[in-house]
């Protein structure tokens, strides 16, 4: 998968595209070739920049799962239940949507300063998250973090297709890769010891020094080489972006979205071939289906991660540490799962066997965490995760791979980021979804199970300021109503999950062993 879209990437610093070619002639596009392999690195040199990019790729994957553990005490900073889920969608919303202009940014401007752009937005959306003095300046944070974040894992592909030839990038882009299970792994604990012990705050400033680290590696260590759309007039790139293709106004126009969807597919049409999301790709058959389902699976991974420390830290009292620590036996799960999927579609060539079983797992781990009560203990919640967990690993890889089997190499990085901007898209949306459905339960519960509670004043308090707010008397039907109404997102887990395994039906059976992903390098 990466070997595709790293050869695809490379190619843009041999020729921008067939016009430049036809304009300057062949002399020109050997002359840029030559370029590129002047270009390849090795040494101390080497190993520092992609330190450089792997840590912009590890912060970004990072703000995925370190705020999981730090929501709890910041509904009490702030004094709202209301935004939980928009604290992680946030993020993702502004990551989905402005990863395909990153593509084009990277493909027509400095790869370099695009690539140190994205990173100080990212910064500087953490500074805005970390200073937030309110519940929607947070999310403001989130967001512009997100933006920041959407060229992030694209550049650093490109940077390796630059700097290093075919034959040892499959070493480097597998540590870009794996840097994402890392995260997932570290994310938690690490926001649950800053929340614990400093403060949430140090959730997003970590992001500052870790981050300056990869500025400063890019500024002295690397030169790309020029390309032929690097000489295009600045008008003519910026044209080149498809800049109508984002459809802007479908954030503040919500209530033609629909309307929108239509005109945005019609301009995806009329531009063809250069559009952000080519139609022609968009809708095979199985980069079509395999987005489907990774849109449902995302949906649904995401709700894991926001709702499951929130049930560890105020149904069961632990905490942010502690809910870290309960949520390991999932990630371990996923992680191994991932590992061991990965090397068997390698050996067997199909993506389809594991793909089908990881949805129907997550299926029934989703289903058993609705069995969840203020009770429920290790031993079922441990094995709960582990299901769940497995699934989400065989899962993961696959509607990526997939692509590999159906798609040209020159189509294949296309093909995976569409499916990509389905997955996150997915994440957005159910994350708020889940959001809504937790807060109209919250209530419903709260007036039925406990009638002489304040409800306004305990939600104000915050999930994990409860214990302040409530007697002791009144306590534990506090606490089951937050149980019921947590349990209410993990229902329509489960329902997208089944959804999930539905849409991967439509995936063609094809062996990804014919393909050829090793392409010869001269260097």
């Amino acid at each position: 998968m990466a070997l595709q879209a790293d050869e695809a990437l490379s190619k843009q610093y041999e020729a921008s595209s067939p016009d430049d070619v036809s304009i300057r002639g062949k002399l020109e596009s050997s002359k840029d070739e030559q370029q590129t392999k002047d270009h390849f690195m090795s040494g101390p040199k080497l190993h520092v920049l992609i330190l450089g990019v792997a840590i912009a790729v590890f912060l970004m994957a990072l703000d995925m799962s370190i705020i999981s553990t730090a929501i709890p005490f910041i509904t009490v900073k702030f004094h709202s239940t209301e935004d939980i889920g928009w604290y992680i969608s946030g993020y993702l919303v502004t990551l989905c949507s402005l990863q395909p202009l990153s593509g084009k940014l990277y493909a027509n401007f400095s790869l370099k300063w695009t690539f140190l752009s994205f990173v100080l937005i990212f910064l500087l959306g953490s500074v805005f998250s970390a200073a937030a003095t309110s519940s929607p300046m947070l999310i403001i944070g989130r967001a512009i973090a997100g933006a920041g974040a959407a060229g992030l894992m694209s550049g650093s592909l490109s940077i390796v297709a630059v700097v290093v030839p075919m034959r040892v990038r499959p070493l480097y882009t597998g540590i870009l890769s794996s840097l994402f299970g890392l995260s997932t792994v570290i994310g938690p604990l690490l926001g649950g010891a800053f929340t614990q012990h400093v403060s949430w705050r140090w959730v997003f400033y970590i992001n500052l020094p870790i981050g300056g680290v990869t500025i400063g590696v890019l500024i002295l260590f690397f030169n790309p080489p020029v390309r032929a759309v690097d000489q295009l007039p600045t008008t003519e790139r910026i044209k080149r972006l498809d800049l109508l293709g984002l459809g802007w106004r479908d954030v503040l126009l919500v209530f033609i979205a629909g309307l929108l969807l239509i005109i945005f597919g019609i301009w995806q049409w009329h531009v063809g071939e250069h559009a952000m999301l080519p139609l022609d790709i968009m809708l095979q058959r199985s980069v079509l289906w395999a987005g489907v389902a990774a849109f449902f699976a995302q949906g649904a991974l995401v709700q894991m991660g926001l709702w499951l420390p929130e049930w560890f830290q105020v149904v069961k009292g632990r905490s942010p540490v502690g809910a870290g620590v309960g949520i390991l036996p999932s990630v371990l799960a996923q992680v191994l799962a991932s590992i061991v999927s990965g090397a068997l579609i390698t050996k067997t060539g199909y993506v389809n066997p594991w793909l089908l079983a990881g949805t129907v797992l997550m299926s029934i781990g989703t289903g058993l965490y609705t069995t969840f009560d203020v009770d429920t203990g290790s031993s079922h919640w441990i094995g709960y995760e582990v299901i769940f967990g497995l699934g989400t690993g065989m899962f993961l890889l696959a509607p990526l791979v997939s692509v590999q089997a159906v798609l040209d190499a020159e189509k294949t990085p296309v093909g995976i980021s569409t499916v990509s901007f389905f997955q996150m898209f997915g994440g957005a949306l159910f994350g708020g979804v889940s959001q809504a459905i937790f807060n109209e339960q919250l209530v419903k519960a709260l007036i039925k199970n406990a009638p002489g509670v304040d409800v306004e004043k305990l939600l104000a308090a915050g999930t994990t300021g409860i214990k302040g707010v409530v007697t002791p008397e009144q306590l534990p039907a506090v606490l089951h109503s937050y149980n019921t109404a947590i349990l209410k997102p993990f229902y329509l887990a489960a329902a997208i999950c089944a959804a999930a395994f539905f849409a991967g039906l439509g995936v063609e059976w094809v062996s990804v062993k014919g393909k050829n992903l090793m392409a010869t390098d001269a260097a």
